[in-house]
């Protein structure tokens, strides 16, 4: 992947987190604060910003639908 691949990624990624943090903070009846928070720190976030990940290439409803998941795991 060239280095004007990986920045656009990071661009789009970038733009693309706080639409599944409202998701995510809708779903779970928390603030977005409390989302972003959560979002960020989780595998699904650090596989999502991944360039060339399949997470990077799904959208938004799969990647909150990969996170539930994930942190129903983690209860």
């Amino acid at each position: 992947m060239s280095e004007k691949e990986k920045e656009l990624h990071r661009i789009l990624t970038a733009s693309q987190t706080g639409t599944i943090v409202c998701r995510i903070a809708a779903t779970l009846g928390i603030s977005a604060y409390e989302a972003f928070c959560r979002f960020i720190m989780s595998k699904t976030y650090a596989n999502f910003r991944q360039p060339g990940s399949i997470l990077s290439m799904c959208g938004d409803p799969a990647i909150v639908e990969e996170f539930l998941n994930e942190t129903q795991l983690n209860k």
